[in-house]
């Protein structure tokens, strides 16, 4: 492994991922440039004397809060269009998709305190589900071991920033929002964005994850597929990119919409960096997934990590003092849900319905006259980052295209958000 971790103690001083460097406060304390028309000056919010993106950000949301509640929203919710979502529908209306629990059987076991790296019946199912879809074949194979439950995405991520040593850490621009806020609450490492073209489509190539290991990255956080954007890093793209983060970096892959594969002709089929692992404990891969996005039940806050078993035992051990674990019963009741075959025909249904959603949406969109190439269609994911360059001044922004579909009762979620000052994320 070309990387290492602490015991999991707050006390401890966890092995160094990488170069060592000096600490910081992370990308939520680096000043960064914010164009002029998404200054807050200019749209009302105040400057704080020492401003930076994670402050910016939070008085954005504030904001864009006020604005729906200005416009009715929560007086009426049902008349809105609300494409500003961040989760899948809940319900059980989706065709050839398994129904979800609508009561759970609760053990005497289950009120207990869990173990805060999970139930191990749970772990196993995580382990069986990754070696049969994505590990046929290999020699090298998950075991629980492998495998930590940890109480949503969110908790996940902050997890594996604790057991991280000193080091640079690399993330895009754009890319999940969280990511900020969750960085700038440790300082054991230095946080370092690095912008994506937009001529590309914001693509993550094997030549960017070279340019960031020889500039002294050694951390390399990503969502794949991405969000916002809808893009997949595929094979053999992506197995280049192990082949260049394997013995020289820790890579991070965040995969909660792995499950929305549309590049496969729905076949079930998920995306994921485990395909391309050459030994479960010596790659220095951490895959973080759910029950979230893929499963439709965000609600439950069901997560896990798979990775090798020292980086497994250290993200196990220090929820015992950043969370305390994921909630024993629905741990109880997700391990009949990851049966694999069960899985591959729920994706299968996933892939159908949100392809379909895909296609009708798109297809709406360039009939009213926005530009959407094919290149830029989504692959994955249930967002549609909108190209607002087109449209007439007063509505090419995101947030003046925001505040007008409010006055029509639609909301989105302006590109601001991912510092995407000329487009708009649809869901």
């Amino acid at each position: 492994m070309s990387s290492s971790v602490g015991s999991g103690s707050p006390s401890s001083t966890p092995r160094s991922i990488g170069n060592s460097v000096m600490h910081t406060k992370g990308i939520a304390h680096m000043l960064v440039w914010i164009p002029a028309e998404l200054r807050p000056e200019s749209f009302g919010l105040r400057r704080e004397p020492m401003w930076d993106l994670a402050s910016y950000l939070d008085q954005l949301r504030k904001r864009l809060t006020s604005f729906r509640q200005e416009h009715g929203f929560a007086d009426d919710p049902n008349s809105w269009a609300n494409l500003g979502q961040g989760a899948p529908e809940v319900d059980d209306d989706i065709k050839d998709s398994f129904p979800r629990p609508m009561t759970l059987d609760i053990s005497v076991n289950s009120r207990e305190y869990g173990p805060t790296a999970g139930i191990k019946s749970l772990r196993a199912a995580v382990a069986n589900l990754y070696n049969a879809h994505h590990r046929q074949g290999k020699h090298s194979k998950y075991s629980y071991e492998n495998v930590c439950i940890v109480p949503g995405g969110r908790a996940g991520l902050i997890r594996i920033a604790a057991v991280l040593g000193n080091a640079y850490l690399g993330f895009f621009i754009p890319d999940y929002t969280a990511y900020n806020e969750m960085l700038s609450l440790f300082r054991n490492f230095a946080a370092i964005p690095s912008p994506l073209h937009e001529d590309d489509g914001y693509h993550i190539h094997p030549q960017k994850i070279s340019e960031e290991i020889s500039r002294g990255t050694s951390v390399i956080l990503t969502s794949n597929p991405r969000n916002p954007t809808g893009h997949v890093v595929a094979n053999p793209e992506l197995a280049e990119i192990q082949d260049l983060c394997r013995d020289r970096a820790t890579l991070i892959m965040d995969e909660f919409y792995g499950g929305y594969n549309y590049t496969s002709n729905c076949d079930g089929s998920v995306v994921s960096a485990a395909d391309n692992v050459q030994d479960v404990d010596e790659d220095d891969v951490l895959i973080i997934d759910g029950l979230t996005k893929r499963f439709r039940l965000p609600g439950w806050r069901i997560a896990w990590i798979v990775g090798p078993k020292e980086f497994i035992k250290a993200i196990g051990s220090c929820g015992s003092y950043l969370d305390g674990g994921a909630n024993v019963p629905f741990q109880e009741a997700a391990v009949a849900m990851l049966e694999p075959n069960k899985v591959r025909e729920e994706m299968k249904a996933l892939q159908r319905h949100f392809l379909t959603k895909r296609d009708y949406v798109i297809g709406r969109l360039r009939e009213i006259g926005f530009k959407i190439d094919d290149e830029h269609v989504p692959q994955s994911t249930f967002y549609i980052w909108l190209d607002l360059s087109g449209l007439p001044a007063g509505l090419n922004d995101g947030l003046n295209f925001f505040q007008k579909c409010l006055q029509e009762r639609v909301i989105v979620v302006p590109g601001s958000e991912w510092r995407g000052t000329r487009h708009s994320r649809l869901g």
